[in-house]
């Protein structure tokens, strides 16, 4: 598996790119208005997923953008209730297991994953690493990561 880091993650065309988020639909973000410019119906089932507490803190889901090249999913991936919390390690480890293990199901090989603020310099090139290495066995193969600033 290969990590490349962008700087720009929307000059890239992941099959998924993976977006952190609250789960009462609050941000104000850099990442996130970047987000709703490029995926306006993406972001409504999101605030609507929001206000119905559909979403789960360490649960993702999964919204098809159906784009014909370039990223076909964009995966909502709750790390905190509020958007006030702090990111909580134990919560994000399971949050990535379990996306990883979509990947799988999903035969994904390629995803923009963004470095947020809270786990330490390296943590999520090694969770994923190892996650891969017990779960996807070879499917995932290039994984772009990017600043999220603060998410």
């Amino acid at each position: 598996m290969e990590f490349v880091r962008v700087e720009d993650v929307f000059s890239v065309y992941p099959e998924v790119f993976v977006h952190p988020v609250n789960c009462v639909g609050v941000s104000k973000d850099i990442l996130s208005r970047q987000v709703k410019k490029a995926w306006p119906d993406y972001f409504r089932e999101y605030t609507r997923a929001c206000i119905r507490k559909k979403l789960e803190p360490g649960v993702p889901v999964w919204h098809e953008v159906g784009e014909l090249f370039g990223t076909r999913f964009v995966a909502s991936l709750p790390l905190k209730y509020h958007w006030q919390e702090k990111i909580r390690p134990d919560l994000t480890r399971t949050a990535f297991s379990t996306l990883l293990s979509e990947f799988c199901e999903r035969q994904i090989t390629t995803a923009a994953i963004p470095l947020f603020d809270g786990p330490p310099e390296g943590w999520i090139e090694r969770e994923i690493a190892k996650l891969t290495d017990a779960q996807l066995s070879g499917s995932l193969h290039t994984v772009y990561l990017f600043n999220a600033g603060n998410c």
